[in-house]
């Protein structure tokens, strides 16, 4: 069989990338690409069609072991190969029950990984194949929207999307799409170098490398994509051009979450229709319950998804005006979930981390860390009847 296939090369570390690549090179394979784990990995196989794939398998091992599970799932009659520098019998077994055809150890013996990979296309071969999945993958995701300013929405996103990091260990993007005020920078205490606006003028030679180069890498492991300090310029930003930002963050992250403006534009349109969850947001207070009812009408009157939109109570005041009871009679939606009021979050603010790592214990970070826990499935939450993970449900449809 001759050498000129295609191979996928996954894995975290960039010298392990490299030096693997130099090795199929050599055997004249072609490196149809290379990236790390996640949704990214899945989303890059299903745009360059790989004919073979290699996965490197180190500790920690769930974010490899369900890499190597996704891979099998969307390209079933492609091999996948891992290798790891672990040589005992019950990674490799774990491997292979992810779906791994064969399981290679390093240092690689004299011939590997090409030999392993010549011998999985020739088994394919004489199973005469069958055609590739036509799977569309993409990471999670998740709109924060909120129908009045001063609500905490963009609290909950930053915390939520810090909080996805530390649960899953997956790769998280917090995207600043509030075409008014814009304070995710601010709130992650982060210089603004290149912003939102920016890419999106670059929109026609947008991929995946290109917006790597605009995101901010945050301690807490969250990619920033900040909005500018001024809002003028927003004013030649297309909806098309949003959605392109969206489509790409999604097929590079396993989460994105995108915070909004409180006003129905096209970019929050955008957001709203490409998001998995739409996290609906309201405090206690009579004009937020009043825009929040007008935005459920709204949403209704345009056949948006009903299945897809949680509403989120913030208690952003100690004390409240109103009864929770009365909300849900107003709007006549069920509360999904309710994030305590606590003194910890406007401090937060003031400091620039997120509360939910800067103080896991308190009310608020446990609040959202359970939401977090529930939206990827992790646990049964506590403040609904649903059960499994919500994001499972919705893309099990």
């Amino acid at each position: 069989m001759a050498t000129s296939a295609r191979v996928l090369i996954v894995d975290e570390d960039p010298e392990n990338r490299g030096d693997i690549e130099r090795r199929l090179v050599k055997a004249h394979f072609v490196v149809a690409g290379a990236c790390g784990y996640g949704a990214q990995s899945v989303s890059l196989a299903s745009e360059v069609a790989p004919e073979a794939v290699l996965v490197g398998v180190e500790e920690p091992l769930a974010r490899p072991l369900q890499t190597v599970e996704a891979l099998c799932a969307m390209l079933p009659n492609v091999p996948v190969i891992a290798y790891s520098s672990r040589a005992d019998a019950e990674t490799a077994r774990r491997a292979v029950l992810a779906g791994a055809r064969d399981y290679l150890t390093k240092p690689f013996r004299a011939g590997q990984p090409v030999q392993s990979i010549l011998e999985q296309l020739q088994r394919k071969h004489a199973r005469n194949g069958s055609q590739p999945s036509q799977a569309v993958a993409s990471g999670i995701v998740i709109t924060v929207y909120g129908a009045k300013g001063g609500i905490g929405k963009t609290t909950l996103a930053a915390n939520l999307a810090t909080a996805l990091a530390h649960l899953t260990g997956g790769s998280v993007a917090l995207a600043d799409m509030d075409t008014q005020f814009g304070d995710v920078a601010i709130m992650m205490d982060i210089p603004v170098e290149k912003t939102i606006v920016e890419l999106a003028q670059r929109s026609a030679e947008l991929n995946r490398e290109l917006i790597g180069e605009y995101l901010t890498a945050h301690w807490s492991h969250v990619q920033i994509l900040p909005a500018p300090f001024e809002p003028t310029g927003w004013r030649a930003i297309t909806a098309g051009q949003m959605e392109k930002i969206i489509t790409v963050l999604a097929q590079t992250h396993d989460f994105v979450v995108l915070d909004t403006a409180s006003c129905f534009n096209d970019v929050a349109t955008v957001a709203l229709d490409k998001a998995n969850v739409v996290l609906l947001v309201s405090s206690m207070d009579i004009s937020s319950i009043k825009n929040t009812l007008v935005v459920l009408k709204l949403l209704a009157s345009s056949s948006f998804p009903q299945d897809k939109l949680k509403l989120i109570i913030n208690h952003a005041n100690a004390v409240d005006s109103v009864k929770e009871g009365d909300i849900v009679d107003i709007v006549r939606q069920e509360i999904f979930w309710r994030i305590p009021y606590d003194e910890e979050a406007g401090a937060s603010v003031q400091s620039g981390k997120p509360v939910v790592l800067a103080k896991p214990g308190a009310r608020i970070s446990q609040s959202i860390l359970d939401l977090a826990s529930v939206l990827i499935g992790k646990e049964k939450a506590p403040q609904t009847n649903h059960k499994g993970g919500l994001v499972g449900r919705l893309l099990r449809k």
